[in-house]
Order: structure tokens, then sequence, then C-alpha cells
């Protein structure tokens, strides 16, 4: 932006280019007849009244001006565990240290919930851990080079590391670069100051400290007192960060203990036919309440016309299976394996429940355009072991020090809650919701059933996609890995020939 000012200006105001300024400019365009290269200029040459100014539109509630500002972050030295809270918001950037192509060294966290005499005891499980991975991560490419003799090399060491990593603790050490937006940022910090873990704590209030030099009226939601100065006689309430979540897992427990008694009539007398059916695959679960196919159509018939609701869904309907078939088959002709299907794909309700380790976990919730949300890591879903460990005859120690990771974590659990985890290797296994639909499960299905991608998360999306099909055959036509795509396509389209085909010749 510096370049749009005179060349004389530029050295001037570099640095009082500032978040708030862009913030400030960029909202003064829905109210003034100055171009946006003036306006950038004016705030620029006056900081302190670009600040009062972010501060006004704020406290109208036009919080989205903050969203013109982008804040990167180097973060470094941050476990594996918290960066699953980092990275929770949807609208952001996150670029992750990956354990698949980068060797790792050993490095982890030292959790300050820990008494020095745990700490001892933990830190003697993280050498357990750190053990298998340096041990095994050359048999496992030395292994697998003799397996696959035909496949990159490169490739194959990247497996290699990626299985071995399984071992490894919630505590390893990572870093990641992440972009937020300025409300993004805001949520970040007021969610994670009330985290269950200190490094949570910690990392927020790094970040307020960090973005408070240079943009506190972008983010007076996350203190008290800069509140206060911002927005004078209001008080800030923070009673929705600090209790929702306890008061919610209160509230589970309590209305499970209440109906218990009806929960194992049902499994006695197997009235659950008058339940939503759940369809399951493996580790996969899925529940789905609608007729996705005609939800799908209805909508394209709807954004593509002038037609109301009542007309598409009545035209919907009428359709028969061959029509609904024949018209999405048409409206997906244009696709291309680089190509999202359309918009109106998303009118479509498909909740999956997946069980699924750690390091599966790290792969999923990349995935941020859907709706995840996941239990803590429980042992007792066992552990996943790849296969490749078990070819080189090393599943039982991993098997062993998954067991007593385990038992580290059970007997600090009472003690430190969620800070237990850190116990806990790539290898554990949680539950996770996954709400989306069609059009999120197509970009699932194109990355995740791709040849490269990891064997774990490949499965999961192939299991996925299995159980879609089930209940959208329709609309679910194209789904597969991008290397598949052009066999899929043609497949599926000489399918509709041939059927057209038959028909002419019945009439």
């Amino acid at each position: 932006l510096l370049t749009q000012l005179p060349e004389s200006l530029r050295e001037q105001y570099a640095n009082k280019l500032t978040p708030e300024v862009i913030s400030a400019a960029y909202a003064r365009i829905s109210r003034s007849h100055k171009s946006v290269d003036e306006l950038i200029e004016d705030a620029i040459q006056d900081t302190e009244n670009a600040r009062r100014s972010v501060t006004s539109i704020l406290g109208m509630g036009h919080h989205s001006i903050a969203d013109h500002a982008i804040f990167n972050f180097n973060i470094i030295g941050v476990s594996r565990l918290v960066v699953e809270s980092i990275e929770k918001r949807r609208l952001a950037g996150y670029t992750e240290k990956s354990q698949r192509y980068v060797t790792l060294a050993g490095d982890y966290i030292k959790p300050k919930e820990f008494s020095k005499e745990d700490l001892e005891k933990f830190e003697k499980l993280i050498i357990l851990q750190n053990n298998f991975y340096f041990k095994y991560n050359e048999k496992l490419f030395e292994h697998l080079k003799k397996k696959f003799p035909m496949e990159n090399e490169k490739l194959l060491e990247g497996r290699a590391k990626e299985d071995a990593r399984f071992s490894l603790s919630l505590a390893t050490e990572t870093q990641l670069g992440c972009s937020y937006t300025g409300q993004t940022a805001e949520l970040a910090i007021r969610e994670l100051r009330y985290g269950e873990l200190e490094e949570e704590r910690e990392f927020a209030k790094i970040l307020f400290d960090e973005i408070i030099k240079v943009a506190p009226s972008l983010i007076q939601l996350v203190d008290a007192e800069l509140f206060k100065k911002f927005n004078p006689g209001k008080e800030l309430k923070e009673d929705n960060f600090k209790f929702t979540r306890k008061n919610l897992k209160a509230l589970t427990k309590k209305t499970f203990e209440e109906n218990e008694i009806f929960l194992e009539k049902i499994k006695d007398i197997n009235f659950l036919y008058q339940f939503p059916k759940i369809h399951e695959d493996k580790n996969v679960k899925l529940l789905c309440e609608s007729d996705i196919d005609r939800a799908i159509v209805i909508a394209l018939l709807h954004s593509n016309s002038q037609r109301t609701l009542e007309e598409c869904s009545i035209l919907a309907h009428h359709m028969s299976k061959e029509k609904l078939k024949e018209f999405i088959k048409e409206a997906l002709k244009y696709i291309s394996e680089h190509d999202k299907v359309p918009r109106e794909f998303e009118v479509s309700g498909l909740i999956y429940e997946i069980i699924i380790s750690a390091s599966g976990f790290a792969q999923l919730k990349r995935h941020r355009m859907n709706t995840l949300l996941a239990q803590d890591y429980d042992p007792n879903l066992g552990y996943t072991i790849p296969e490749s460990i078990i070819e080189i005859k090393a599943h039982k120690e991993l098997e062993e020090i998954c067991n007593k990771s385990s038992e580290l974590y059970y007997e600090f659990l009472p003690k430190y809650g969620k800070a237990a985890q850190y116990c806990l290797t790539n290898a554990h296994r949680r539950r996770v919701i996954l709400a989306t639909n069609v059009r999120q499960l197509y970009h699932i299905s194109r990355t995740r059933e791709d040849k490269h991608a990891q064997w774990e998360i490949r499965a999961i999306a192939n299991s996925m996609s299995k159980l879609a099909r089930k209940v959208a055959p329709i609309t679910t036509i194209l789904l597969g890995g991008k290397h598949e795509f052009t066999n899929i396509k043609q497949k599926a389209y000489e399918k509709v020939m041939n059927d057209k085909a038959k028909l002419d010749e019945i009439f």
C-alpha cells in the first residue's frame, strides 16, 4: 500500500501503516466520496484519528472491519496438543511443520502443570516414545524400499517418518506460520485465555501482548480494562468463555445419568428402528436424515431459475431416480479434477462419527470448512498401528509404549485434567463428529483418496465416500481421489450413454 503514496512520503509513513490504518480507511469507503487511495493516505497521516474511527465503528457493532487487518505469527516451540487449539478457528491460514517431511529431533514441551516428581515420570516416558521413533525410522525406510522397489525414494522416506511418528507424544514440539484476521485473533485470545492447558493460556497472553502493540482498538473485546478505555461506562462480560463449556459438560453428564434406564431398555427391547438409520463402515459412521439427492436438485433448480421453492420442490419430487441421475450428470459434465462442484451441493447434511488417531486427526482438522467436534483422546478406543510397523514386527513394542503412555495418562488425569493428554501418543484415538455437505465431501475425497494421501486418512475418506454413496447415490457419482478422476468420470458417463441406448431400443 505504500506504493500508492508519492515517493517523497513513502519513507515518512512506512512505520505508520498499521492494521488499524487499513481497517479505518476501508471502513470509510461506504460513507465517503473519496477514492480508496485518498482514504489510505488520510488514515496514514493521522494514526490516532484512524484508531478513534475504528473504535467508533466497532462500537456501532460493525466488527467485520477488523477482518481487513491480517496478523501473521511465527509460532515456535508449541506442542502438537496445543496446535489443535490454535488451529480450531476456520477463517485463518496455517502451515505447520510436517512430521511426514521433517525428521524430528525429539524435542518436547515440559507441561507446567506437572509436579517435579511427575515431570520426571513424564520425561522417562518421552525417552521411550522417542527411542522407538529413532530406532525404527531408518528400518521402516529400508523395509518400504524393498516392498516398493519402483516407488520414488523421497516418498518412501516420508512414509517411513509418518509411520515411525505414531510412537511420538502429543507433547512433541512443532512450529507453524499462522495468519489471523482481526476478528479471528480476537476470538482465539478470548477462547484460549480460559483454556484448560497452561500452554493455551500462555499462548493467548503472548498473542494479546503482540497485537496490542500495533492495533489495540481491533481486539478491545479481549480485556476488561482495554474495553472500558474504548467504551466508557460499559463492562465486558466473559461468562460465556469462562463457564459455557464446563456447564455443557455438567449438563450432558446429568442428562445421561437421568436417562440411563431408558438407554438400557432400548438395548434390551431392540426398537432402534424408530430412530434415524446410522450407516457404518470400519471406523466411520454416517447419520443422514434427508433425501440429499433431491435437496441438491431442488437447490439447482431454484438458483438457476426465477421459480419459487414450492415449484422446484414439486418438480424434483416428480422426477424419477433416472431423471434425477440424468439431471445431475448433465449438471456436472464440465467438471474437472481441479474444480469444485457447484455451491448448490452444500444444501445437504452429512453427519459422520469417526474414530481416528492423533496422527490422522492432525490431517482431518485441516479441512476447516466443516463442523469438526472432537471428544478428548480416549485410550479405551485402542491404538492405530501402521501396517509397516506390523510387517517389521515392531508392533508389540509400539503397543507396549502405548500401554505405558495410557497408564501414566490415567495416573495424571485426576490431578491435571486435560494436561494428562500430553502423555498420549500419535497412535491414540479419539471420537469426532464431522458435519459436512456433499460439496465439501468432494474436496475431502479428491484430496484424501488420492494415491499420495497418507494411508489412515485415505481409508477414512474412502469410508466416508462409500457411506455417502448409500444415502446420495446420484450426487456422489464423481467422488474419488484426484489421480483416478478421469476414469471415474468416464465410467459414470459411459453408463449414461449405455442406459440411453437401451431406452432407445425399447421405444
